[in-house]
């Protein structure tokens, strides 16, 4: 029964990994859209709930921006237009474990 639990688990995360590769490749079609910053935070959200992915999934998805190349996260936000203490705010949480 246990490899059967770590079997499941196992796939929730390939899901969820796969979700936001779709976010990721929507953005990687279409890179104007963040350079003339066509993209909002509301309009980015949507993408990411149209891929699937929820508010956990959305949250771990900063993270990992964060962890992975916290620079580009920064600009990422900045291109969405989010004002300067919002971007605090999501870069703080998003440093959290």
């Amino acid at each position: 029964m246990k490899m059967r639990d770590q079997f499941n688990a196992l796939e929730n995360e390939i899901q969820r990994l796969r979700q936001q590769q779709k976010a990721i490749v929507i953005l990687l079609e279409q890179p104007r859209l963040l350079e003339q910053n066509m993209v909002t935070k509301e309009r980015w959200v949507d993408i990411m709930v149209a891929a699937g992915m929820r508010e956990e999934d959305m949250m771990n998805w900063h993270k990992q921006f964060e962890k992975m190349v916290p620079d580009a996260h920064q600009e990422f936000l900045e291109s969405l237009n989010i004002d300067e203490k919002e971007i605090i705010k999501i870069r703080t949480w998003s440093k959290e474990s």
